[in-house]
């Protein structure tokens, strides 16, 4: 139940309230009370002029004429009349302590003025319904606002957060952009999917050293039952399963996993993660060379996001504009994402030689033509079995028979006993973590970026306003022939403390 509205009806009873208390009690603050008493003849001390009389049973609501003081008795105020009748009292006089009581010989009429405070009580209720209305229809119009983005309760803005994408507000040229990124450069479209499936791709060619691949693919396992999970188990050395050496990582990674944020982001998503799972590397001197930004929805505590990982370094060395959208960052603009060479430099940023330590951003294209399954599995595994060190891979969904095109996500395990490695896919959204045959992985990999190479990371400065909207083939075409882009294989990044 939203906010807005809870206040929206509140100030409406208010309201309603209010309106109920003017209709019903036009005449509320000028009402009069008056007390009559009527004296029996018999009554012989009530004759006498030496009695004061005045009203007595409540200053708010005096319903007798007592004796005050006597010359006669010295006891207390003593109920007189033996009839009482209780008529209207002006208001405004219930404050006296005494009245002077006016009987004449006996039997007569007597009349005294009330303060009552029955005004002031009502003026309060009033008063209090009136402000009580303003606040919460105010807190209403404030609630509705924020919700409708028409400004931040905490006065922080988005800007950095690609409010475009945020919000929603996206002009018609940034929806195309988006569309054939999707669709063209990340393959990302149910309908190709469909296409896939009747034509599905062919096998690579022959690997080294001229092996034919192997005639019946494994499955991929997804993370999502026991069967999957018993696989990040050792089982060969002890009775009792315990963890498996290489899978460290997958605990330490998944703490600061994070849905990538577009379909772009996927190098930015699996870099970010990396770092996130460094963070738990402390040096004997506190001095890591870890940089692990603060994120000011975090601060103070270090946690690296898909928009603070960007700095003065990466700006310099990655791309030169980030956030602001389809055209403006330059993520999301021709030719869409990044490359090998860019994540490397984007983790390399953060981690700095100390006088203990030193970090090293290795990278490993993947040629079938030069390298074997082997050569992979055993850099992934010592990389995994190293609790200082961290792999993430780039490789192309299609070939895997996943929706998609190129990639990236990190690398959580290897099991020894479906020779798969646990890939954590950042696209949270689409799919789980997921064992990966060796196989399988090494011909996703030794896959080519059309664009794996080019001026970045200013080359976009040339790209005109079309261009960089590019949403057409022809447009496409244009922007990377402008960005000099060249094809380059995938591969693997491996990230390590030496020292």
């Amino acid at each position: 139940f939203d906010r807005w509205r809870f206040y929206f009806y509140v100030s409406l009873t208010h309201l309603h309230i209010i309106i109920t208390f003017i209709t019903r009690s036009p005449n509320t603050m000028q009402q009069y009370h008056s007390i009559s008493i009527s004296l029996d003849d018999d009554c012989q001390q009530c004759k006498v002029s030496t009695y004061n009389y005045g009203l007595c049973g409540g200053n708010q609501a005096p319903t007798e004429i007592c004796i005050l003081e006597s010359a006669h008795l010295n006891s207390q105020a003593t109920p007189l009349a033996k009839e009482i009748n209780v008529g209207p009292v002006m208001e405004g006089y219930a404050s006296k302590d005494k009245y002077d009581a006016l009987i004449q010989s006996g039997q007569g009429l007597t009349s005294a003025k009330s303060n009552s405070k029955t005004w002031q009580l009502n003026s309060i209720i009033f008063m209090t319904t009136i402000l009580c209305f303003g606040f919460c229809l105010g807190f209403s119009f404030g609630y509705y606002g924020s919700e409708s983005r028409y400004f931040t309760l905490n006065g922080k803005t988005d800007e950095p957060r690609n409010e475009n994408l945020k919000n929603n507000v996206i002009s018609s040229d940034a929806k195309k952009v988006l569309q054939f990124m999707d669709e063209i450069s990340f393959r990302d479209s149910p309908l190709m999917a469909i296409t896939e499936q009747q034509q599905p791709r062919k096998d690579p060619p022959l690997r080294y050293p001229f092996q034919p691949p192997t005639p019946v693919k494994k499955p991929l396992i997804y993370l999502n039952g026991m069967d999957a999970y018993t696989l990040l188990l050792d089982t060969t050395t002890t009775i009792i399963p315990t963890i498996s050496q290489y899978s460290n990582d997958f605990f330490l990674i998944s703490s600061g996993l994070d849905s990538q944020i577009n379909q772009a982001y996927c190098g930015v998503a699996s870099a970010v993660a990396i770092l996130n799972s460094l963070r738990f590397i402390k040096a004997i001197d506190e001095d890591d060379g870890v940089d692990v930004p603060v994120d000011p929805d975090f601060d103070p505590y270090p946690y690296a996001t898909q928009t603070d990982i960007f700095n003065n370094c990466t700006r310099q060395t990655v791309i030169s504009h980030t956030g602001g959208g389809p055209g403006v960052d330059g993520i999301l603009t021709p030719p869409f994402g990044l490359n090998m060479d860019q994540v490397s430099k984007l983790i390399q940023c953060h981690l700095q030689t100390t006088k203990t330590y030193d970090w090293k951003v290795s990278i490993q294209y993947v040629d079938n033509t030069h390298q074997t399954v082997g050569k992979m599995k055993f850099d992934l595994k010592n990389a995994l079995a190293d609790p200082n060190s961290r792999v993430l891979v780039n490789y192309d969904q299609e070939t895997l028979g996943q929706i998609g095109g190129g990639h990236w996500s990190p690398v959580g395990s290897y099991s020894d006993k479906q020779d798969s490695f646990l890939i954590l896919d950042v696209a949270k959204y689409k799919y789980p973590p997921v064992w990966i045959p060796s196989d399988r992985l090494f011909d996703a990999m030794s896959t080519q970026d059309e664009c794996g190479q080019w001026n970045y990371p200013n080359g976009q400065d040339v790209l005109s306003q079309e261009e960089r909207f590019a949403h057409t083939q022809v447009d496409y075409a244009t922007a990377k022939t402008k960005l000099a882009c060249q094809s380059k294989l995938r591969g693997y990044i491996i990230v390590s403390r030496v020292v």
